[in-house]
């Protein structure tokens, strides 16, 4: 089922062409099922407990919104991509998470939610900071009273520290493969990622960019949102902070008049 709960300004053209070329292989890509996933739903539960109505930006085919709509949450997704919704209700044929095509750095809502989520990197897929920002702001006028907006993002050092052209190698199935070919634009706080799948004897490149924000930088544009972050981890157990921490956890909540 489709509902039309946020409305959107359908303009995340660079979005919607990385989802529409990943939608077929985005569930070998990232599992909907296992450690991560669980320790996700624990986060989520122990912040705002089912039944709470949930807004996920960026849900793809539903890896994270199908489980927390089975534990009880009031899920609707935004995509800029229709074939990863498309997926997303193939793989959630009883219709629990609703969903809606858009862009979400430029959302804007009718109805307000307990949480917020934006996980897998997907904020920093928002090129600029001013968009960065803008995606803030829709988040802010999205949230309920005592809401919570949770992000999961890369921890920058991760590549900010890469001074090379880096590829690394993955395994899709016995037959595909996958070659990510990385580029570090340090200045800009870019990186350009070019995704390269084989299988059954075809070849295709997809390219993924993201801008990385640093804590610091991250604190000020969501104060500029009208927004404080509450805790900041380095994963779902809520495990501190480090240099070598793969990620950043980010639970934020309005600013206190």
């Amino acid at each position: 089922m489709t509902t039309e709960a946020p409305r959107q300004r359908a303009t995340a053209e660079d979005s919607s062409a990385y989802g529409e070329s990943l939608a077929d292989v985005y569930d070998s890509l990232y599992p909907a099922s296992g450690p991560a996933v669980d320790s996700m739903v624990a986060f989520l539960r122990e912040l705002r407990p089912a039944p709470a109505s949930l807004l996920e930006l960026g849900v793809g085919t539903g890896r994270l919104a199908i489980p927390l709509a089975r534990h009880g949450y009031r899920v609707h997704g935004v995509d800029a991509s229709p074939a990863m919704l498309a997926k997303l209700h193939e793989n959630d044929p009883t219709g629990e998470v609703t969903t809606s095509v858009g862009d979400f750095g430029a959302l804007a809502v009718d109805e307000r939610y307990d949480l917020v989520l934006t996980a897998l990197n997907t904020f920093f897929m928002l090129p600029t900071q001013e968009q960065q920002i803008n995606c803030l702001r829709g988040i802010h006028d999205a949230l309920a009273d005592g809401g919570a907006a949770v992000f999961e993002t890369y921890n920058p050092q991760v590549y900010h520290r890469l001074t090379e052209a880096t590829t690394r190698v993955g395994h899709l199935a016995p037959d595909a493969l996958l070659l990510d070919t990385i580029q570090v634009n340090q200045s800009l706080q870019s990186v350009l990622v070019v995704h390269t799948i084989m299988d059954s004897g075809r070849l295709r490149k997809v390219p993924e960019v993201s801008r990385y924000a640093w804590p610091a930088e991250f604190d000020v544009m969501a104060r500029l949102a009208g927004l404080r972050v509450t805790g900041r981890w380095a994963d779902w157990d809520r495990s501190p902070v480090t240099d070598q921490a793969e990620k950043h956890i980010y639970v934020v909540e309005r600013q206190s008049v």
